[in-house]
């Protein structure tokens, strides 16, 4: 096969960075950053390690539900489809954790505003 035409006339090599190349981290939890938010002073160490963070960049799902730490006052939220998680933001999928422990973080983000909780069904 002859070398193709270009400036260098040479072969180039493209390396592809693959999930398989690059160190696996293992995933943020909302113990992990505690300290940053006063909505989660109030809750157990218990429940905050099994309480998973969405990596930056990872896209949001139309409709699904997801809570912003960094914003109690929008709370939990509907999703358009449309925003990506951003370098530092700290979202939860309501997805990933259980009923009771989003009901926790929605009861301690009223708590921080100032809001009494809303009784909810049993």
């Amino acid at each position: 096969m002859s070398v193709p035409r270009g400036t260098s006339r040479r072969w180039e090599v493209l390396v592809a960075d693959s999930e398989e190349a690059r160190p696996r981290r293992e995933r943020q939890t909302a113990f992990d950053v505690r300290r940053e938010h006063r909505v989660l002073h109030a809750m157990p160490d218990e429940a905050l390690r099994r309480v998973p963070l969405l990596e930056p960049g990872t896209p949001l799902l139309r409709r699904h539900e997801y809570m912003d730490l960094h914003d109690p006052a929008r709370a939990d939220f509907r999703a358009e489809g449309s925003e990506f998680v951003g370098p530092g933001q700290r979202v939860v999928a309501r997805d990933e954790v259980s009923p009771e422990a989003w009901d926790d973080l929605r009861d301690a983000c009223d708590h921080v505003l100032g809001r009494r909780p809303l009784r909810r069904a049993s």
